[in-house]
């Protein structure tokens, strides 16, 4: 027997855009089920199930997001030649206007538009990830759910500099999908038929 190693072929870690649908799917209803509670009545939110959508909605989330980004940029890494020239030219064009969210340093008042590459660094070296909440605009000591805006805050540090991040999550989900779609297309409606 041959030892694989050996072997001729590059061998990238491999990418299963299916899994990264799905994960965006999943960050997705997240944050859709949690803004659909918000400004609900008190006594309107409650028992089994939403006692469990709030213990593990967050922590989902976070994972969703980590995941995405970590393969993402594992991805984007090992790209090059004309597969590299495709994919800097779909986040231009998906990402390339500051829509994604940005970027604060403590130290400093000016606020940057994130890259897709550095919003993915972000949420990988985030040590906070804390999605933000609204509850319909009511007064906040009355009793109405909150639900969450789909903005995350992300808050880190690089070295002693503490940096934070505004991220609109919609933006991150629907660029990763742009990404996943153009580089493992989805099968056709005609295709899905036969």
């Amino acid at each position: 027997m041959e030892n694989p190693y050996w072997h001729d072929f590059y061998k990238p870690h491999p990418i299963n855009f299916e899994e990264i649908r799905d994960l965006c799917f999943d960050a997705y209803s997240i944050i859709s089920a949690s803004h659909a509670m918000a400004g609900l009545p008190g006594e309107e939110v409650g028992g089994t199930l939403h006692q469990y959508f709030w213990r593990t909605a967050e922590p989902r989330l976070s994972h969703c997001f980590l995941n995405i980004a970590i393969r993402l940029r594992t991805f984007e890494d090992a790209l090059e030649g004309e597969g590299r020239k495709q994919y800097d030219k779909l986040i231009a064009h998906h990402a390339g206007d500051g829509e994604l969210g940005s970027l604060g340093w403590t130290d400093k008042t000016d606020r940057i538009d994130l890259t897709f590459r550095e919003t993915c660094n972000k949420i990988i070296h985030a040590e906070d990830f804390r999605p933000t909440y609204d509850n319909g605009s009511n007064d906040r000591n009355e009793d109405f759910a909150w639900g969450m805006t789909g903005i995350i805050e992300l808050m880190g540090r690089l070295g002693k500099r503490e940096w934070n991040v505004w991220l609109t999550a919609d933006e991150f989900l629907s660029t990763s999908l742009e990404v996943a779609n153009h580089f493992d297309p989805l099968p056709s409606n005609d295709e899905d038929e036969e």
